[in-house]
């Protein structure tokens, strides 16, 4: 090529037009990178669990904060964190969020619905709050962590629901309602939320639970529920039922012999890791006298050492998900900097299988069982 052609050449490439071409592609570019490395992020940082026809991150994003302590953009906000972590498991109910929990979770997973595991509840019908309450809920919010305010909040959500309506009308109205919000025509699973004893002993309900599987509205239908219920249903529940979500307590050895005598295979969801600050502080207190006992082995008693928020982290979330037959773990997640560090507790855990298992047994003899909680 001669000098006036390289000169063409060399005006051209460097013309706004094709500078803009440039800028352009460079964009493009980066776009599909960032896509890129978050697919793949997404694909190695999160742990999947299989049930059937179920395939879930192990990890779950509960919905109880939606719209009650957490508003939209900071819940969306929280979504999106999750998803980019690799949880695509989203667990809500009817009556979260003055029954508008669901239509932000609709909202988030347009685009996305066919890659995300949705579970929803119904039996607990929410109540509208007056126009008064609904415009003061912002400042309650705003003042969350005011000492008593979260839990006036927590009182006052409780109000505002109207609990044990398991008929065959409200199944199907409140089923209605979900998939309207949820922007779905199907939920992958539904629980009885609350569930007592005898709504699994209404055959009516559980003939309309049948068909909406029949129908392809829902995929499994399952108990939210106290672990006697939950241990009641797997013993002598009617096969309608294929899951079942209660309390992850590690003192409660209820909870843990419920995974021994899943025969049929249910998919099981624990909730509510940390139960309360005493559920904590006990975990912590027994997981201290493993780390100067010399019958422990020594490996482990290292690792319990030093007892940080993180390697506790790790412990309680190791002992929910790893040797427990649990499926995934759901639980409320609003903070960017505790989610992030949730999904590390699950994917580098220091733990291994045989020390969640002294630990366990461990967490099982070291008292009696603390009073139950969902």
């Amino acid at each position: 090529m001669n000098k006036n052609g390289r000169a063409a050449v060399t005006g051209c490439w460097e013309s706004e037009k094709c500078t803009q071409l440039k800028q352009e592609l460079a964009r493009s570019t980066g776009v599909y990178k960032r896509i890129w490395v978050s697919l793949r992020d997404k694909m190695e940082q999160m742990r999947q669990s299989t049930c059937g026809e179920i395939k879930t991150s192990v990890l779950g994003f509960g919905c109880g904060s939606v719209l009650g302590r957490v508003g939209r953009t900071a819940s969306l906000h929280a979504m999106k964190v999750a998803w980019d972590a690799g949880i695509t498991l989203f667990d809500s109910a009817r009556s979260y969020g003055y029954g508008d929990a669901e239509a932000v979770l609709g909202e988030f997973l347009l685009g996305k619905r066919d890659q995300a595991v949705v579970a929803t509840k119904f039996g607990i019908t929410p109540v509208r709050p007056s126009a008064l309450k609904r415009a003061a809920i912002p400042a309650v919010r705003a003042a969350i962590h005011v000492p008593g305010v979260r839990g006036l909040l927590r009182r006052e959500s409780k109000r505002d629901v109207m609990p044990g309506h398991f008929t065959v009308a409200g199944l199907r109205a409140s089923l209605e309602s979900s998939l309207r919000q949820l922007r779905t025509d199907r939920v992958d699973v539904l629980f009885l939320h609350e569930a007592t004893a005898s709504a699994i002993q209404q055959q009516d309900l559980m003939a309309e639970l049948d068909a909406l599987i029949q129908a392809g509205k829902v995929l499994r239908v399952g108990l939210y529920a106290g672990v006697d219920v939950i241990d009641e249903a797997i013993a002598n529940g009617p096969s309608t039922l294929g899951a079942m979500q209660f309390g992850a307590n590690p003192f409660d050895p209820l909870v843990a012999k419920l995974a021994e005598r899943n025969e049929r295979a249910m998919l099981l969801i624990a909730n509510h890791p940390f139960g309360s600050k005493v559920r904590v502080a006990q975990i912590r207190m027994a997981l201290a006298a493993m780390a100067a006992e010399k019958m422990v082995p020594a490996e482990l008693r290292d690792k319990l050492r030093h007892l940080d928020w993180q390697v506790l982290l790790e412990a309680i979330l190791g002992l929910v998900l790893n040797g427990s037959g649990m499926h995934a773990l759901v639980f409320s997640m609003m903070r960017e900097d505790h989610l992030r560090a949730n999904a590390r507790a699950v994917e580098s855990n220091r733990f291994t299988s045989a020390d969640l298992a002294l630990m366990r047994q461990r967490l099982l003899n070291s008292q009696r069982v603390p009073a139950r909680t969902n």
